[in-house]
């Protein structure tokens, strides 16, 4: 025989409902356990605080102890070892987790770099030019310069089609 229907679907809400009530039984649990740990916590914070401070300084320790022993090893290692001209020495302590570079200047002086034999433009000629009109223009509007010198500026700028030099007051006349 088969259970009918309504019994099966009463069975289910019935089981939901029990789940329900014991999710909430061990939700209630785990929040008690919580508030027993940090309360647990809040009275021994200061030596919670010894404790960690003194593993910090005792990590601390060996790692200088470590340091110390491969600072003497690597400076008696680093006597024979010679650094080409300009050339430069990189050191690694810890397998590598800390490293430093040395380096020696080179015997002979830096190469210099040569001037251009023209000025290199660096903006569309046009725009500098449009830019050095707007110079003249506030030099005029500040009274630097007078309104002959300003005409006289203004033409040579917007005659000129090619000029040798470039960036505010450059203007040949």
């Amino acid at each position: 025989m088969k259970p009918e229907k309504p019994t099966l679907e009463l069975f289910k809400g019935v089981m939901l409902a029990h789940m329900i009530l014991g999710l909430h039984v061990v939700l209630i649990c785990l929040i008690g356990l919580i508030v027993i740990f940090f309360g647990g916590i809040a009275r021994y914070w200061g030596w919670i605080f010894l404790v960690g401070l003194a593993l910090t300084a005792l990590g601390a320790y060996f790692i200088y102890r470590k340091l110390k022993a491969q600072g003497r090893d690597l400076i008696h290692g680093l006597r024979g070892v010679s650094v080409p001209s300009g050339g430069s020495l990189e050191v690694s302590f810890l397998g590598g987790l800390a490293s430093v570079k040395f380096g020696r200047p080179a015997a002979a002086s830096a190469p210099e770099i040569a001037a251009p034999s023209s000025p290199a433009l660096l903006e569309d000629p046009e725009t500098q030019r449009l830019r050095e009109l707007t110079h003249l223009a506030q030099l005029y509007e500040k009274d630097l310069i007078t309104r002959e010198e300003f005409e006289r500026a203004k033409r040579t700028l917007l005659s000129s089609a090619h000029r040798t030099g470039f960036g505010p007051g450059t203007l040949k006349q």
